[in-house]
């Protein structure tokens, strides 16, 4: 769940793409990064202040182990359907904002203990920037998480749990391009999540820096650090045993670095990749048993013409635990856990409005105490309509 919560600040980038593709049918390219095209040059001088883009999407599908389960995998038939929606003040001057609305629910047929899977996140920006060599941007979020969920890494034991989980975010981000092709961001967030037991509630603060060198328009490579720190309203500390301290109240904080490389292949921007290598140190503020260090690496390929997409992701992450062993005896091994994601989406282009894709998911996740092992596998069939003004 926190790999999902890290991704939602990229989708201001993610927005911006989809607007200059829906309006151009070519290339994506950022807004604030490069000269405008013609026709979106010419929308901005339309006597409209407002433009926005709406999508709907439903498919059926089939997920073959529904709670993560080592042994006795429960299968079903599912449904899903799904919202997006953007509106955009288009720039006056040196200021614009935007909303952006994404909900999806999945509904599972053939499950005799969950039915269903709902998620919903919705944000705005508001920017201003001086050319393209200053940018002041304030982002608020809000989420709202129904859904199954491995909590292992932070629980006592292995546990996979359904969660329902509310979350808001706020914070700035300046951006400054001090020499050409170069640039540097830095970013505050501040973060409130309730949980519908109230066990989980906690309070989190989050400030990164990140350095960016592009020297043309198909090459990008930045590293960045992040620092976070996450206080919960009632959860202890444990010792190292694992068992709960009274009195005491568990605090978080975690420290991550990343590289990323952005590189599209040909003149036709066709082919895109993108690449991140991370790694991360988590630490509690007690006897250090919930910490760990995490290696991550991700890998994106893309390929996109007039009618079709293909996106193929993939990702492996590796976690080492301190104090936290498998096994009994004097000298038990400390714990490991690695876990692969890889999903596959073929989009095909009907009409101006209808769309046709393919989705297929899969997951692994192994450890060195086998009951805490899965895989899943999903596959997806469906349509989503578009409308933009």
């Amino acid at each position: 769940m926190a790999a999902l919560l890290r991704l939602q600040p990229s989708l201001t980038s993610l927005l911006l793409t989809t607007f200059v593709w829906a309006n151009t049918y070519g290339a994506p390219a950022s807004v604030a990064e490069a000269e405008l095209p013609a026709d979106v040059a010419a929308l901005l001088a339309t006597p409209s202040a407002w433009t926005g883009t709406a999508s709907l999407q439903t498919g059926f599908g089939y997920k073959d182990n529904i709670f993560l389960s080592h042994t006795g995998a429960e299968s079903s038939t599912l449904a899903r359907a799904g919202i997006e929606a953007l509106m955009w003040h288009l720039p006056r001057g040196r200021v614009d904002y935007f909303a952006f609305v994404n909900a999806e629910e999945t509904r599972y047929f053939t499950s005799p203990d969950v039915d269903h899977e709902a998620q919903v996140f919705a944000q705005g920006e508001w920017r201003y920037r001086i050319g393209d060599v200053f940018k002041f941007t304030l982002d608020g979020q809000g989420y709202y998480l129904d859904q199954i969920f491995d909590v292992s890494d932070t629980e006592v034991k292995r546990d996979v749990a359904e969660l329902k989980v509310a979350g808001a975010t706020i914070g700035p981000t300046l951006r400054w391009v001090f020499w050409p092709g170069w640039s540097i961001e830095v970013q505050g967030t501040g973060r409130r999540e309730v949980y519908h037991d109230g066990l989980n509630n906690n309070r989190a603060g989050e400030g990164a820096v990140r350095l960016g060198w592009r020297p043309g328009t198909r090459f990008e490579v930045s590293v960045g650090g992040t620092g976070r720190q996450r206080d919960f309203d009632r959860r202890t500390q444990y010792d190292s045993g694992g068992r709960a301290l009274d009195g005491t109240l568990l605090k978080i904080a975690e420290r991550e670095g990343e590289l990323r490389c952005d590189v599209t292949w040909d003149a036709a921007a066709r082919w895109k990749t993108t690449t991140h290598a991370g790694t991360l140190y988590y630490r509690d503020n007690g006897s250090g048993y919930f910490n760990y260090h995490q290696r991550k690496l991700e890998q994106t390929l893309e390929w996109t013409t007039d009618k079709w997409l293909v996106r193929l992701e993939g990702s492996a992450r590796r976690l080492e635990f301190e104090e936290q062993t498998v096994g009994l005896g004097i000298n038990p091994p400390a714990r490991i856990k690695e876990e692969f994601i890889a999903q596959l989406r073929v989009e095909r282009k009907i009409s101006a409005r209808w769309t046709a894709f393919a989705e297929y998911d899969w997951e692994r996740s192994r450890c060195n105490d086998p009951i805490a092992s899965y895989l899943v596998r999903q596959e997806l069939l469906g349509a989503k309509w578009s409308w933009e003004k």
